[in-house]
């Protein structure tokens, strides 16, 4: 029967679906009897009932829109629903009720002929009088809804002819500043469209400009002035093919130039509508339009125009065309495209109408300009076919050319409530018609109802007394057992009872000890207002919950937290509405949170302590670092050829060997720093692991051979070539493995397995080593902070046991971990795990396809990498350094490499050197003197982060490169913010160095330019 009133509803099939209705409650009889009498009734009965269903659906389908036919399809359908349901309904349900065998009582059966006749009366003359109001309903919603639509067709046009207003105001204002002035430089058009930005203040305009009227003879002298006043790369281009006038209307400004640098320098004379629009406006003076044209400037190829104001010369009569042509300047206009300038002109008809716009009044898809529908339909079917019931056009006129706005209602409109008036007065009017019926029906057998009712309500009344004190003996025990103090307030909040925990709270004796007593006798005055305001709002049925401090009868103060909740009482032993209140000692509890927010503080105190430390001592140590390990190289290489001391090589490779040992102790404790302080980022990018592995095996295999021990690599099945991973971070997890292996390892050998395994979609790197082995103790201690395996072992082989801990935490927010098996004097087994995503079924190599693959990606690396002898030459590059020592060391460096170097020793000096007259508040010196700025970004009286900023402020373009001894999370970020191009950290790595100045040499430059 569900889907038999679904499919009526759904489809106009009402009539099948209201006797299927019937046939089916037909059967629930039939199954209850037997036999060729039920099959005759069955007959009978769905007989009647598609009769009572025909009739109704004639009314529905046929009458209906004969007397209402202005009502739109679904209201239709509404409304013979509801007549099909009041006429069928009465007569299916009756007719069931007697092939169920429901039997009249004799009371009803005596009187049921003398109420036959006024419930008939009154059922026809309800159903007349609700097809009357029905009908005028309907007549009613469609003149409500032509005078709504009317209303919201002359907001949209209104709309419209608002927006296109301020087009022309701006044109207005535009011209007003060309008036003011004898030459309107470009730097006064570009500041005046910084203050006037057309993209904002204009709805739809791309920007706004300047137009020149150029006589083919002038041409040369334009091009002459052109080039002086808008530079070299202005040039005249054409937007068609009109060759027979001898003039040129060429634009010369317009803003923003980013957006719009295809239409700078266009001769907008070269197009028919352009063109014609151009001479109207200066001949008229008026605001004037161009037809529908494509914007050259517009890469989306939106329906566009143009609007032209012409600009004369000021204090001049204008009152003939031939005056307005001698005092002719040129034209300010407006690029705009009519999707972006309309766009949100639904708003104004409240989304329940469509618009379309079109260029003259031709309503024909070739003059469209603009179309925005408010209702989107779920097909394009269903879109076509639909017929508005209101549509009108607007005739406007704009810049001398006719538009035509067409408004049309849309299903928001057409369904709105209006046109449900008349189904609901179908269904009110039908259901007080047959409630009415109903009613003198009933009022003859009214008696025995009445009887029967009583003794129903009797018997309810009875079950409702148990069950209420039932529910009394149960919130008695609970109020007397629960362990907290629940009391009972009247309104004033007077005590009326109170439960065992609630006499411990208040310190009482018995019940009459605080019976009477207000709560807030034994509360500090400070918290009365909190505890009054939050009783009011549980006497109006809101949550309440106050904590405050209560002082008991013995002098004992609690913190104690409220609750509370209205409550009736129907015994009316109080008063009928009071408090139920619920009260807690939170005295520990707080007590207890007051001491972990207190210790929370001071570990965070405590640990920005740290951090300020780290950063504080990182630079101060990488800075000496920066010239001891440069100077250690400048020395390796001026004593590589020195054979009467070869003990000096050992010497400064000693000093090397021990400063880069140093440096990376430091760089372990950053690094676990950031890890634990939650500030260590890792990123996912395509990568390749062949690549990574052999990169990692060559770094690792001079540490190896001057141990005496192999180092090799396996890949034991087919691996993916690319993964997506960190490869910095990977790539560190893979040295500190190894490293780690090969110093615990006397003799043997040391190996890196590879392994996809395709169960897991995982990735295993093992390195296996024959080294000194590890008992169960000690490898539970192996990844905690600064702890190795026992205090001898870092006696013999030294390290602070930081690397596997980072190790194992790199590994952790990379989506894998570390896993470790060893046996004391059988070696050691670390093993890595990285989970990876979908992996290209094409996307694989074979154990020999990856060792071929990664030896030529090392080769093509290397020979990729080499820079030339004099990569710098000619460059000439200001360094701002403070610390003597790293000024000869970066100093030599540059030159080195073919830079012009200039010194500083501090920020404000690096800003005096590139100011015109040598100050720090003087204009910068153009052109610089200087190809690109080198600098520190801690240096006193001014540092680099302050020059930066202040070069930036004067609008100096150069490249800044920061140079910074900082390694904390964000210190990097902060050279960026700053204002700095690139950055590069100390200690120098000369080759970072001179591949990071190389990006900007002029050279290359240009040719990222070009």
């Amino acid at each position: 029967m569900f889907w038999a009133l679904l499919r009526s509803w759904v489809t106009d099939n009402d009539l099948n679906a209201w006797a299927a209705v019937a046939w089916r409650a037909e059967m629930i009889v039939v199954r209850g009897r037997a036999g060729m009498q039920a099959n005759k009734h069955l007959l009978r009965s769905t007989a009647e009932v598609v009769g009572a269903v025909a009739l109704a659906e004639v009314v529905s389908t046929l009458v209906l829109p004969l007397v209402i036919p202005q009502l739109p399809n679904f209201a239709l359908h509404m409304l013979g629903m509801a007549v099909t349901l009041l006429i069928a309904a009465p007569l299916i349900i009756y007719r069931l009720m007697t092939s169920w065998g429901v039997k009249l009582s004799p009371v009803t059966q005596k009187v049921s002929t003398d109420v036959m006749r006024p419930a008939t009366l009154v059922l026809v003359c309800g159903v007349a009088v609700t097809g009357f109001f029905a009908y005028w309903m309907a007549c009613e919603a469609h003149r409500q809804s032509e005078v709504a639509f009317d209303a919201l067709g002359e907001r949209v046009r209104t709309e419209v002819a608002r927006r296109m207003k301020e087009f022309e105001d701006g044109l207005k204002a535009l011209r007003g500043l060309h008036e003011a002035t004898e030459e309107l430089t470009l730097v006064e058009f570009r500041e005046y469209c910084k203050v006037v930005d057309p993209q904002v203040c204009f709805q739809g305009a791309m920007g706004q400009g300047f137009i020149q009227s150029v006589k083919k003879d002038d041409v040369g002298q334009f091009m002459a002035w052109s080039e002086e006043k808008l530079g070299k790369e202005f040039r005249i281009k054409t937007a068609g093919n009109l060759d027979q006038y001898d003039d040129y209307f060429v634009i010369c400004h317009i803003e923003p130039l980013a957006a719009n640098r295809a239409a700078w320098g266009l001769d907008v004379g070269s197009e028919i509508n352009r063109r014609v629009a151009a001479e109207t406006a200066r001949a008229t003076g008026l605001p004037t339009l161009t037809a529908k044209i494509n914007l050259v400037q517009d890469q989306l190829h939106h329906n566009g125009f143009l609007y032209y104001l012409a600009v004369y010369q000021p204090g001049v009569s204008l009152d003939t065309r031939q005056q307005r042509e001698e005092a002719f300047l040129g034209w300010v206009y407006m690029p705009i495209t009519s999707e972006l300038a309309l766009d949100g002109i639904l708003a104004s008809g409240d989304g329940k109408v469509d618009v379309e716009v079109y260029d003259t009044m031709a309503i024909d898809p070739s003059n469209k300009l603009f179309c925005d529908h408010g209702y989107h339909f779920k097909s394009d079917d269903e879109k076509h076919s639909y017929l508005p019931i209101f549509s009108k056009s607007y005739p406007l006129i704009f810049g001398g050319r006719q538009w035509t706005v067409q408004i049309s209602s849309n299903p928001n409109f057409d369904t709105s409530a209006l046109f449900l008036r008349p189904f609901f007065t179908t269904v009110i009017g039908g259901t007080l018609t047959v409630l009415l019926a109903a009613m003198v029906w009933n009022m003859g057998t009214s008696r025995l109802r009445a009887i029967q009712l009583a003794e129903s309500m009797t018997a309810d009344l009875k079950t409702a007394k148990e069950e209420a004190e039932e529910g009394f003996r149960r919130f008695t025990t609970i109020f007397e057992n629960v362990p907290v103090g629940v009391n009972l307030l009247d309104v004033d909040g007077c005590v009326l009872e109170t439960n065992p925990a609630g006499l411990e709270l208040w310190e009482a004796r018995s019940q009459e000890e605080i019976r009477g007593r207000s709560i807030l006798e034994q509360i500090p005055r400070q918290f009365h207002s909190q505890v009054i305001r939050s009783l009011c709002d549980a006497l109006v049925g809101h949550p309440c919950c106050v904590e405050f401090q209560m002082t008991g009868l013995r002098g004992t103060n609690r913190l104690i937290e409220l609750h509370a909740v209205v409550f009736e009482n129907p015994t009316q032993t109080y008063k009928k509405s009071y408090l139920l209140t619920a009260l807690r000692d939170v005295t520990v509890q707080r007590n207890a949170e007051a001491d972990l927010r207190e210790a929370r503080e001071k570990a965070e105190e405590a640990n920005q302590s740290k951090s300020e430390f780290l950063a504080n001592m990182s630079h101060e140590i990488r800075t000496p670092m920066t010239a001891i390990l440069g100077y250690a190289d400048l020395l390796a290489e001026q004593s590589s050829s020195d054979t009467d001391h070869p003990e000096r090589l050992e010497y400064i490779d000693t000093i090397r060997r021990n400063g880069e040992h140093l440096l990376a102790i430091i760089n372990d404790i950053l690094d676990l720093s950031k890890i634990e302080a939650g500030k260590m980022t890792v990123e996912s990018v395509p990568m390749r692991l062949d690549a990574l592995v052999r990169d990692v095996m060559d770094l690792m295999q001079v540490k190896a051979n001057a141990k005496g021990l192999a180092l090799d690599s396996i890949v034991e099945s087919n691996i993916p070539m690319i993964i997506d991973s960190d490869p910095i971070r990977l790539r560190q997890i893979l040295v500190n493995l190894l490293g780690n292996a090969i110093k615990f390892t006397e003799i043997g050998r040391v190996r890196l397995r590879v392994c996809y395994v395709p169960s897991q979609n995982s990735l295993r790197l093992s390195v296996e080593d024959s080294g000194i082995g590890m008992t169960e103790s000690q490898l539970q201690r192996l990844f905690q902070a600064f702890v190795q395996a026992d205090s001898s072992t870092a006696r013999r082989f030294g390290g602070t046991g930081l690397g596997l801990r980072i190790s194992k935490r790199l590994a952790q927010m990379l989506g894998g971990d570390i896993s470790v098996t060893s046996e004391p004097g059988a070696g050691s087994v670390f093993c890595l795990s990285l989970a990876l995503e979908k992996i290209n079924e094409n996307n694989w190599l074979t154990p020999d396809e990856a060792c071929a693959a990664a030896m030529q990606k090392k080769e093509a690396i290397e020979s990729s990498t080499k820079l030339p002898t004099h990569a710098l030459q000619g460059m000439r590059i200001l360094l701002a350094e403070d610390g003597p020592d790293n000024i000869r060391l970066i100093s030599f460096h540059l030159r080195k490499a073919g830079a012009e170097v200039t010194t500083v020793e501090n920020g404000k000096l690096t800003v005096e050197q590139m100011t015109q007259d040598g100050t720090v508040d003087g204009p910068l010196e153009v052109p610089s003197r200087f190809d690109v700025i080198l600098t520190d970004m801690q240096m006193p009286e001014m540092d680099g982060y302050q020059a930066t900023s202040l070069l930036r402020e004067k609008g100096c373009t150069l490249p800044i490169v920061a140079l910074t001894a900082h390694a904390m999370a964000g210190d990097l970020q902060k050279c960026l913010d700053a204002g700095c191009s690139n950055y590069t950290t100390k200690p120098i790595d000369r080759k970072r160095l001179i591949e990071v100045l190389q990006q900007y040499h002029p050279e290359a430059m240009q040719s990222a330019v070009i």
